[in-house]
């Protein structure tokens, strides 16, 4: 903990100790604070803002170039909404949001005679964090993660989700994972991220592009016999609340594959579907194409 005080994190301490300050302002404020550092910090930082044009390109062809400028500006904005509802409950606690968060499908957490675990598939959709903690404040789960490269952001990031979830654990401690699945638990791991050419991946249509997809969920849920649910959720930005949408996954009854493409195939559809009634809440501050089928690495600078 000591080295996190060293002089080159102290910027990390002070973004930290404005949000929580900010965190503390009534919510609308808050949107709008956050809304306008996000403008900025992305009109100053092209390269990110590059990210998220690519991204809709690649996604959104059919568009004008004016509809994808707009999608990119409502996509800052949403970002915003996100990253301050994440301080909100870091800093603040889920209890005086969790009235307005309404979840259906919660029954598929619970325990089943037909299943030993849950595999909560995640995808990077709008309020994020404030939806998960929603969900498990009323059917606690654990949640897989990945360290964060600034270790002050990675500190708040594990010491916060800690006090929200039942456990963590690295992405990385799979046979810790299976056990808990086969105790009966629910774990939470992110579906959507391009992780390259890695063994646990394969290349699976998403919005038209052959797309890296983590298949490793589908590999536990063979080896331990645990269910697959996919949690999908979206904010009413009018009346400031969330909805939360627990769907069941059937996964595909082939023999053993190689790569899971059938279920990784059927996993993007669906995250697509959701993807395209708000296009704009969903985190295309993510390279999620960054890596094309040839193993090469896709041009994100501004086009």
């Amino acid at each position: 903990m000591k080295h996190l005080w060293l002089p080159w994190y102290w910027p990390t301490w002070t973004l930290f100790g404005l949000g929580w300050c900010i965190a503390r302002l009534p919510l609308g404020l808050q949107y709008t604070l956050g809304r306008w550092v996000a403008r900025v910090f992305f009109s100053w930082v092209p390269r990110r803002k590059a990210v998220i044009r690519v991204n809709l390109q690649l996604a959104f062809p059919e568009l004008t170039p004016l509809q994808r400028d707009e999608l990119t500006r409502s996509t800052i904005d949403e970002f915003s909404r996100s990253m301050v509802e994440t301080l909100f409950v870091w800093f603040r606690g889920i209890d005086t949001l969790l009235e307005r968060v309404n979840v259906s499908g919660l029954e598929q957490l619970r325990p089943s005679e037909h299943s030993q675990g849950t595999i909560l598939l995640g995808a990077h959709f709008a309020s994020l964090d404030l939806c998960g903690t929603a969900v498990s404040h009323r059917s606690p789960f654990q949640i897989t993660y990945r360290d964060i490269k600034n270790p002050v952001a990675n500190y708040f990031a594990v010491s916060r989700r800690s006090r929200a979830y039942e456990k963590l654990y690295l992405a990385t401690e799979l046979k810790t994972v299976v056990n808990e699945l086969r105790r009966g638990k629910t774990v939470w791991i992110a579906i959507d991220q391009d992780m390259g050419t890695r063994k646990a991946t394969c290349f699976a249509p998403f919005f038209g592009v052959e797309a890296s997809t983590i298949t490793t969920p589908f590999r536990l849920a063979r080896l331990t016999g645990a269910r697959v649910v996919l949690m999908a959720h979206t904010r009413n930005n009018k009346e400031r609340t969330w909805d939360v949408e627990l769907l069941p996954i059937e996964l595909s009854k082939l023999a053993v594959p190689e790569c899971y493409l059938a279920d990784a195939t059927d996993v993007n559809r669906v995250i697509e579907q959701l993807i395209r009634s708000q296009p704009a809440q969903y985190f295309w501050v993510h390279r999620r194409f960054k890596t094309m089928a040839n193993g090469q690495r896709r041009d994100y600078r501004i086009t």
